[in-house]
């Protein structure tokens, strides 16, 4: 049987366009579909990778907070109740007619009822308390709590008075949700987000029932973004209204609904919502946002405050109740209504709440300026344990020494001071000051000014303005000498004219000041008056390193070169460098470095760094005796005697006067039980002022002085300390007959003077009267 060839038949036209079509679709989702599929997917797992990974680890920046000194209150303490009322406000409490609330006060003739807010120190929490302290002229007499107990010492929470802010500029208090009030929370879901807890990250019927709104509002009246896309916008997103941005907004906000439970986004809302704007600084989270419109925390509102807070993210430059009140009221009461409607609160509640006033406190001081002195030196002493990184990102509290009510004393006065002294000349330059004030007994740095605009944030001359200092260097030249145990206050110096020759073969020839010489001059007297060659002789007879060695033992860290010019100032330092040496003489022969910070803690008052106080001492306390004895002369028969009319009620005091050649710098240093400051006058431009120590940095130190209220130092003498009268000039050698020629001067045991004169009668008079008579020989 002979087989059929067959053949195939070939495909018509239509048959191979078929195929031809299956083959470009096959292409077509080969080449576009699919891998635009795959890169969506790769998008969408990235995006669900970063929102699990980025909000897991969530870490706020934070800044670190820089508080001033803390006002201390306790029965006897000086403090006018004008002042009172001045810290109060600066902290801002509110007054008012009950003080039923943290941060309220109310004042009742010699009395004030304070109810406080309570901090967490350094050294361990301050509790919220209500108290009345009761006045005795400008002293607090008593001081008591709420069930009438005394209450010895006190104290009000410490001003913060600076930031040190992450790059963005945001600040924060965070905090956990089970710390938020329920009320404030029910706010906020009712106003920005009512199906929050059903939701799955985005709300379709939130979305059309805004759209629908919108529409016959014929504009924006409402949104249809959800808590947790409002969020996520806020962590992630940029803020243009883009289609790409909304769909991008709505997968990550279903992303965090998928990976983190209801609790955690709503606790990242409270914490992250923006609230309002101070400067460069940006106010995030309800908890600083209490703080920052009302003055109290979060826990100590009331429903109507929860209330305007809650209604402000929508937009917290139109709502904010102090530019706006009368937007922020409407819009508070929107929430109210949206809270009652919902069954959140009751019709009362409701009414009560939408009548109350705002009571917002006044806008706060600025933290990111504030004393640009005091802030270098802050950030000096921490430098040396913190990088800038950690001071912008980890939320620390440091607790400085800063006194506000003496820094603005400082910066109200010294202009007008510096105005009052200031000698017109042809230098092109004005004239300009630095000052540092100083616990006296401490060390701690309570203000500085750097310039004479204590605003000024250029050159920081209190830190930096490296000048010679002059006459400021005499004491520690005789400290050098008391302590050496060769000299006393009655030891004769040589003020004479005398050629020193240099190790170079030059000739050095010093000069009074007055161009006068005394010849032989008491020790004693040659301090107070700061005679130039008198301390020359002493100090080449002494040798010049055993200065250097007392300077560097009272803190100098320079590097001196034992010239003789260093015994009359031909050396450089800044005034924070002379209030440092000075301040082992303040202290009682105690060298204690200069603190401008006291403590640093974390953000939730754990301890991490305490700045205590360190002494070393540099010579004994009967030699200190001796030299505060003749620095106190110096403001009653001295180069400080012109403040003796403007100071009297406060003498004794002591301090002394330095000016360097050709006029060029103008120094005071003085000091009392309480407080010790440093003022320099001079031109950058190192030129003649005219001016010498007591025409130029005394009266201004006097005039701020003055206003600081610095108080009479009384020194105890040792017991070892003896007493005996010299004649009144070491050349004399017989006084009168009652004795009233004598002066009484303080001597170590180790170095009484020799007998040499007597009375011109009688020495049984002096017995009686004084004691034995005695002089001292060379």
């Amino acid at each position: 049987m002979t087989k059929r060839r067959t053949r195939s038949k070939k495909p018509t036209r239509n048959t191979r366009k078929t195929k031809k079509q299956f083959s470009f679709k096959r292409w077509l989702f080969k080449w576009i579909a699919l891998p635009a599929v795959l890169v969506a997917a790769g998008w969408l797992l990235w995006t669900d990778y970063q929102i699990r990974t980025s909000f897991g680890q969530l870490q706020w920046e934070l800044p670190a907070r820089i508080y001033a000194k803390a006002h201390e209150l306790y029965p006897g303490m000086s403090l006018p109740p004008e002042q009172l009322r001045s810290t109060l406000i600066d902290l801002g409490y509110r007054e008012s007619d009950v003080p039923n609330n943290p941060g309220e006060f109310r004042e009742l003739g010699n009395q004030f009822e304070l109810y406080t807010r309570g901090f967490q120190f350094w050294d361990g929490p301050e509790p919220e308390r209500l108290v009345n302290l009761q006045y005795a002229g400008n002293s607090i007499s008593r001081l008591t709590d709420s069930r009438g107990d005394p209450v010895p010492l006190m104290r009000l929470e410490p001003l913060e008075i600076a930031q040190i802010n992450p790059e963005t500029g945001q600040d924060r208090l965070p905090m956990s949700l089970e710390d938020v009030p329920q009320q404030l929370i029910d706010a906020v879901v009712a106003i920005e987000d009512r199906r929050f807890y059903s939701h799955f990250g985005v709300d379709l019927q939130g979305i059309a029932r805004a759209m629908l709104a919108n529409i016959r509002a014929g504009g924006i009246v409402q949104g249809g973004s959800t808590l947790t896309q409002q969020l996520v916008k806020n962590l992630y997103l940029h803020r243009d209204q883009t289609l790409a941005r909304k769909a991008e907004e709505a997968i990550m906000a279903i992303a965090l609904e998928i990976h983190f439970s209801k609790a955690q986004i709503l606790e990242g809302y409270m914490n992250e919502v923006f609230l309002g704007q101070q400067g460069n600084r940006a106010i995030h989270g309800f908890s600083l946002a209490a703080e920052f419109y009302f003055g109290r925390r979060l826990d100590q509102l009331s429903l109507s405050e929860f209330a305007l807070l809650a209604g402000m993210p929508q937009a917290p430059s139109l709502y904010n109740p102090r530019r706006n009140p009368q937007r922020a009221i409407e819009r508070r009461n929107t929430v109210l209504s949206q809270m009652a409607t919902q069954g959140l609160i009751t019709e009362r509640e409701r009414e009560l709440a939408a009548r109350a006033s705002l009571d917002v406190i006044e806008r706060p001081r600025s933290r990111s300026n504030a004393y640009p002195a005091f802030m270098a030196l802050v950030q000096d002493n921490l430098a040396r344990e913190y990088d800038i990184e950690s001071l912008r990102r980890s939320g620390l509290r440091i607790f400085t020494t800063l006194d506000v009510g003496i820094q603005e004393q400082v910066e109200q006065r010294i202009q007008r001071a510096v105005d009052s002294v200031e000698i017109d000349s042809a230098t092109a330059d004005q004239l300009q000051a630095a000052t540092i004030i100083t616990d006296a007994s401490t060390g701690e740095v309570r203000a500085i000014s750097g310039g004479r605009d204590p605003d000024d944030r250029g050159f920081n001359r209190a830190l930096n303005a490296k000048r010679q200092i002059g006459s400021l260097i005499k004491p520690f030249v005789y400290l050098a000498a008391l302590d050496s145990g060769r000299y006393s206050l009655a030891s004769i110096l040589d003020d004479r004219p005398v050629e020193i020759e240099l190790d170079n073969g030059d000739i050095w020839s010093p000069s009074n000041y007055n161009r006068e010489y005394d010849g032989n001059v008491y020790l004693h007297e040659a301090l107070y008056r700061s005679l130039n060659l008198a301390t020359v002789d002493l100090g080449m007879e002494l040798g010049v390193h055993r200065v250097i060695r007392m300077l560097e033992r009272a803190g100098y860290k320079g590097d001196a070169n034992p010239y003789p010019s260093v015994l009359l100032g031909a050396l450089e330092m800044s005034p924070l460098e002379v209030a440092q040496v000075y301040q082992s003489l303040t202290s009682g022969g105690y060298y204690s470095p200069l603190r401008a910070v006291v403590a640093v803690t974390s953000g939730e008052g754990q301890p991490l760094q305490r700045y205590g106080v360190e002494s070393t001492p540099i010579t004994d306390p009967e030699t200190m005796f001796l030299l505060e004895h003749t620095m106190q002369s110096v403001f009653y028969q001295g180069t400080a005697e012109s403040a003796k009319k403007k100071l009297g009620n406060q003498l004794p005091l002591a301090g002394k006067t330095g000016t360097t050649n050709d006029l060029r710098d103008s120094w005071f240093v003085g000091y009392g039980s309480n407080l010790m400051g440093v003022v320099w006058l001079g031109h950058d431009e190192n030129v003649d002022t005219g001016l010498s120590g007591a025409t130029g940095a005394l009266p201004v130190w006097t005039d701020l002085m003055a206003g600081l209220n610095i108080q009479p130092r009384y020194t105890p003498a040792p017991e070892s300390i003896v007493w005996h009268r010299v004649a009144p000039v070491p050349t004399q050698d017989r006084i009168n007959q009652d004795c009233s020629q004598a002066q009484s001067l303080p001597f170590s045991p180790s170095v009484l003077p020799q007998p040499s004169v007597d009375c011109e009668s009688s020495g049984s008079l002096l017995d009686r009267f004084f004691g034995q008579v005695r002089s001292i020989t060379p």
